[in-house]
């Protein structure tokens, strides 16, 4: 996929886009023909799956994933810093600081 069409289906509405399912493999290929000095790698794409950050649709053995979803994440960043402060959630129950 060139760049001039990643960046026109990028503007287009969401509502319009075709979700363009990939694999972890073929996400990160195309990330890397859209910036060849992509640093975001494989492992990179699997733990945003696993901490939810990403949806994926398990195919067989594989995660199939929104390209757009990516490069949306992507746009827009995560921040996860603040993730030990937080008190954990047991049964649907969280402590609260008094």
């Amino acid at each position: 996929m060139s760049e001039e069409t990643a960046l026109r289906m990028m503007q287009t509405p969401p509502v319009k886009r075709i979700p363009h399912m990939r694999t972890v493999d073929n996400i990160v290929k195309e990330l890397r023909e859209l910036d060849s000095d992509c640093e975001v790698s494989t492992y990179c794409i699997r733990q945003l799956v696993k901490k939810g950050y990403l949806r994926a649709l398990p195919s067989g053995s594989k995660l199939l994933i929104n390209l757009w979803d990516v490069l949306d994440l992507m746009n827009m960043g995560v921040s996860g810093g603040d993730e030990a402060d937080e008190a954990p959630v047991v049964g649907g129950i969280r402590r609260v600081a008094v």
